[in-house]
This record gives C-alpha cells, structure tokens and sequence, in this order.
C-alpha cells in the first residue's frame, strides 16, 4: 500500500469488523410488471440457502449488467472494470444480503420513457419493485437502497414512496439540489457535465456501451499523459495522449465494441438486448444538455418539450423533503471534499434529514473523489483510497435492516481534515468549536485581519481560461483526479490575495465565504469564481475549495430551497438582478465546504477568476474587464469558519 493511500484508512482502523468469506451466489434476471404495463428489467444475486433475508435494491440508468462476449472480455475481465459496484455487491452478499439491480424505466432493457431523472413515475416503479421483493419467499421483508451518483439520488427518491420496507437508504456521492448542485452552481450552467452527461447517456439508451465508454476512457488516459508529475506518465498513457482525439475515440470503440455487450435479458443474464421497440420509446428520452439550455433561473419552465411546465425542482429529491422525513428511514449523506458540488449536497441532506427526523442518520465526508475510489490528499497526487466503504456500509444497514450493532464509534458525523490528514467525529454539521474569521483584501495583493486600503484590482477575463482538467468537476464522469496539481502557474493569471506566514496552525472547517464587491466594464452580468488555496514555504499552491456565483442571482432569501449553512439563495427569476455596466455590487461567495489545517509556515490565498472555460459556460460579458473593489466602503473579504483567530508569524 502507496504511503499516500493508508492515511485515508476508517477511523475505527485499517480492518472494521470481521470480513465474511465469500458467498456462493445464484443470479437471475426477472422482468417485474408496473402497473400501466412497464416491463422494468431486474437481476436478483442470491446467496445460496439460509434464513430470509434482507436485500439491498440499486437503481440505475447505467449498467444493470455486462457481459463478457469473447476471449478478449473475459481476460480483460470487463465488467468488473466498468462495474462500480465491483466490491461493493460481493461484500453485501457475503454479509448475508439480497442484492438486486434494477434498470430504471426508459434504460437498459426496462421499457418506457426516461422523461426526465428521477421523476416520478420511476419512484412508483421503485414503490412495485420493493412490493416484488418482500413477497419472494428467500425476503426478511426489510429492504434497503444505495448507489453512487444517480443511483444514489434514485435511492433517496425511493422514499418518497414511503414503502414501510424500505428502512434505511445510503445516498453516495449523490446530488440534493438539482439546480444548485450540479446543473447550475453558483447559478453558473455547468455545461461541460450536461454536455457529456447527456452525449453519454443517449448513447447508452442506443445500446452501444463502447461509444459510451470511450469518452472517459480518452479522457483518463489524457489526463495521466499531461500529469505535470513524471510518476504518472509512463510511455503507453504519453502515446496515447498524443493521439488524435477522432482516432483514439475510434480505436476505443473498436477495442471495447469487440470486448463487452450491453445489458442482460429476462432469460440469460448478459445476452440479450433491448428489443426495437424498447429502443424506439427512447427517442423521447430526455436530452439533460438541450434542457439544461433551456433554463436560466430554478423555476424556469420547457426543460422537455413533451412536459412544457416541468421544471428542474420536479425532479430534485430537496423539494420531497416532507415525503422523505415522513418515512422515518434512516438515510446516511455520504461524500467527498472534491466530489464535484456533492458535498454540499450531503451536508444540505443531513441537516434536511438528520436524527431528529430520520433516527440513526449519519454524515461522512472523505478525501475523495466521485465514487470515493481515489482519496486526495493535501500537498500530492490522487491515489486509491485504502477505506473501506463496503464495511462502513454494511455495517450501517447491519444496524437498521436486522437490529445488529455494527462497527461504530457513536458518532453520528465523520470528517477528514486534509493537511493533518486525519478522521474527526462529531455529533452536528458544523461541528463545534468553530467561528468565523474575516480577512480584508488590501493592496498589493495582501490579506490582512482589517479592513483593506480604498482601492480596486482589475482582472482581464479571459473567456478561455479554466481549472484544467484534473478537477473535482470531471471527476463526476470519469475516475480523474481531483487534486489540481498546477495552481501556482494557473494562479499567475488570476487576481490572488495572500495572508502573511501563519505563526501557528490554523483549521478551517465549515462553509467559508468570499464577500467581493464587482464591477464589469461592460454588459449586464458577470461570473466570478473564487479559490481557497494554501501556500506552502517552498512556493507550492495546494487546491483547497472553490465557489462561484453568476451576479444575475446574487440576491440572498430568507426562505432558501433547502436548509444550508451558506448562503441562502433562491435562484429564482422574481430574484434576478442584472448588473449595469460600472456598478458596484456584492457578491457573497459560498465556497464548497471543507476542513484543512493549515500549516506553520503556510499562507492563506484567496484567488479570483472572471471564467473556468473547461467545466462552465462562458460568461456572458465575455472577455469583460471584472474590478474587485476594497476598502471602507467595499470592505471585500474572505470570510473563514476557523478553529482559532490566525496568528501571523
């Protein structure tokens, strides 16, 4: 094990609880009947004899199932390398658990229409699918639901059902707020993921998984041949990021076009295909990107053109909030610090459905990625988290589907703080024993602990600079890094602001936020985008959160969507507020949240960006100039939920 990857271990240690032996394990596919007729597409994974027993359900719109369809497949062992659920599923078999996956109406080989993610019609589907489950002779009558990304939210939405079977859910890795989340944050339209999201999922629903796989896998390899680190550029991954987009995509294609075949049939899992028909109904399928275009403010109508009063909120599992409190389930909000805008999500969820409401809730937020297989760590490289999600999570349905104390320390929250590189427990989000810390900016790019001097800095935007693409944004599509490994060179063409050499250590757990007073040369609105970064003595620049905020919806509210411990926005259209050009407003910031200790010796930076062309739309001043005002009476600052007030050396 890499040095990097056993300092993310469970905080009970590097072995939680005893690992089960392997189950032998019977498999079969069943096409379950809704009630308007849908044929929805399940594979039930049983382990062979024993007492009834609970089974854990996963939704998906991806891949119920692959198949091996030659030699090459098969030593190329293909579905595991494409299956997220890899370790997870045989670690729930093991443990004694029914384990089934279902293709959710409109994918896969379930018929019907995918009108939209999440709707409603899917939620019912789920409702029947639990129905199947506790009537099979081999069920305890107990059900529980998880999955990473959408699985997850499908998981979360199952509630909304309120099947008195299902007891506990595990959202991992998954969206809260739709709009705020993941399509808009910031009110800024994430285009790069609609984009891609939406191109990979038509090209699932037209069953060709090696279009669809091709992307990601392009994208990896490209990612590991530019890594600034030679450690992570070997021949083959600088060969292959040299190769011409169009014929690396075909060579892709090709390779996994003769290597894997699509989704499994009611008869043999893995040979069949969704008939013609089933492939003609998905051409009403949504187009997420085309929608996402559509829109601008959270109640904005014409998201589908066959549902023109359908709105993003429709489908977003915060506004089913009442439905989900009602069931009672315990529901554990699980993330990372750079799994895309998810963690905030996960915060929004546990302080949405927390113990109060759903007893036995918990809260953990990792080093990690998106599907939580890569740890990032303060000051290096991404690598394979050494944590054991499977334990942690047997465990917690251990304890709600058969009244089985797991492996646990009491603590209902977890969370890693990076630069110390440690696990931290407690009780409530935030945890106590933080307060809010302010930092003027001032001159000559300066953070001080007062007010900052009368003046402004200016920042030509440049419609095309961005992030770079081992972000937490990328890593929602594709098992990239996040760990933004060039700040210090990208961080020359931003506007940067830099605290003095802190004297003692200093932790920043919680929900900071950067309040900026703009202006823009030209046009009616502006973005912004703002860095929390640590300077180490040596000159190195370490990725530590970001926010963003499109001005249009820089109005806060007093009745936000969802509870949140940032700032409260609606992101409405009756909210809106366009900017004249040269006029001054404030923008509070909500930065992603996050808990880093920085070091002695370390600096504080906060750094300003007018774009990110490589994960959002353009700004729609284009190459405008954005000011950043301070002093008096523009007392722009970071504002930092601290464990002590800072101590300059």
């Amino acid at each position: 094990m890499s040095r990097v990857a056993a300092r993310d271990t469970h905080w009970l240690g590097q072995r939680v609880g005893r690992k089960a032996p392997a189950a032998r394990v019977e498999t079969r596919s069943h096409f379950v009947t809704m009630g308007d007729g849908t044929r929805i597409a399940i594979d039930v994974h049983l382990p062979v004899g024993g007492e009834p027993r609970p089974a854990i359900l996963r939704m998906t719109r991806y891949l119920r199932s692959l198949a091996p369809r030659n030699a090459l497949a098969r030593a190329l062992d293909v579905g595991r390398i494409f299956d997220v659920y890899a370790t997870m599923r045989p670690a729930f078999l093991a443990a004694g658990y029914a384990w089934v996956d279902m293709d959710v109406r409109g994918t896969g080989a379930s018929t019907g229409t995918w009108t939209t993610p999440w709707h409603e019609a899917q939620s019912r589907d789920a409702g029947e699918v639990v129905d199947w489950i506790v009537a099979q002779p081999w069920s305890s009558g107990q059900v529980g639901s998880l999955g990473v990304s959408y699985d997850g939210t499908a998981a979360e939405m199952l509630l909304t059902a309120k099947h008195p079977a299902v007891r506990a859910v595990a959202p991992l890795f998954s969206l809260y707020d739709v709009f705020a989340d993941v399509a808009f944050p910031g009110g800024i339209h994430l285009a790069w993921f609609t984009e891609a999201w939406g191109r990979y999922n038509a090209t699932l629903d037209k069953n060709r998984f090696h279009e669809a796989f091709a992307v990601p896998i392009r994208l990896v390899a490209r990612v590991a041949a530019n890594d600034p680190d030679p450690r992570g550029a070997d021949r083959l991954s600088a060969w292959l990021g040299k190769l011409d987009a169009g014929l690396f995509q075909r060579v892709a294609q090709a390779i996994l076009g003769a290597a894997i075949r699509g989704v499994s049939d009611v008869e043999h899992p893995g040979d069949g295909e969704p008939t013609g028909a089933a492939l003609d109904e998905r051409r009403k399928n949504l187009d997420v990107h085309a929608g996402a275009a559509r829109i601008t403010h959270r109640d904005d109508v014409g998201i589908h053109p066959e549902e023109p009063e359908r709105t993003i909120d429709s489908f977003s599992p915060h506004t089913h909030a009442e439905a989900q409190r009602a069931s009672g389930a315990a529901v554990y909000s699980y993330s990372g610090w750079r799994d895309g805008g998810y963690p905030a999500s996960a915060v929004k969820r546990w302080l949405t459905l927390g113990q109060e409401s759903n007893p036995g809730s918990r809260l953990t937020l990792g080093p990690w990625g998106h599907t939580g297989r890569l740890a990032i760590h303060a000051f290096d490289k991404g690598a394979p988290t050494a944590f054991d999600h499977e334990a942690e999570l047997v465990g917690f349905f251990d304890e709600h589907l058969r009244g089985a104390a797991g492996p646990h320390d009491g603590r209902a929250v977890h969370y890693f703080t990076t630069g110390e590189e440690r696990w931290k427990g407690a009780d409530a989000w935030p945890p106590p024993g933080f307060s809010t810390v302010a930092l003027g900016l001032d001159a000559g790019g300066r953070l001080t602990k007062g007010e900052g001097m009368k003046g402004a800095d200016a920042h030509h935007v440049d419609p095309r600079g961005g992030t770079g693409e081992r972000s937490r944004w990328r890593s929602l599509l594709s098992l990239v890094p996040g760990d933004y490994p060039d700040r210090a060179a990208r961080d020359l063409r931003l506007l940067t602001w830099d605290s003095p050499p802190l004297a003692a250590r200093l932790e920043v757990t919680g929900h900071a936020i950067a309040h900026l007073f703009a202006s823009w040369d030209r046009g009616t609105d502006g973005h912004v985008f703002a860095y929390l970064e640590d300077v180490a003595p040596d000159g190195r620049v370490t990725y530590v959160t970001e926010g963003q905020l499109r001005a249009l919806h820089r109005a806060t509210t007093e009745t936000p969507p969802c509870p949140t411990p940032g700032v409260p926005r609606s992101f409405t259209r009756a909210d809106a507020a366009p900017v004249a050009p040269g006029e001054v407003v404030e923008l509070a910031v909500d930065l992603l949240p996050c808990s880093h200790a920085f070091l002695p010796g370390h600096r504080i930076r906060l750094a300003v960006s007018g774009a990110d062309a490589d994960h959002f739309a353009p700004p729609p001043g284009g190459a405008a100039t954005l000011r950043i005002h301070r002093g008096p009476a523009t007392p722009s600052r970071l504002v930092l939920p601290a464990d002590a007030a800072p101590t300059f050396g």
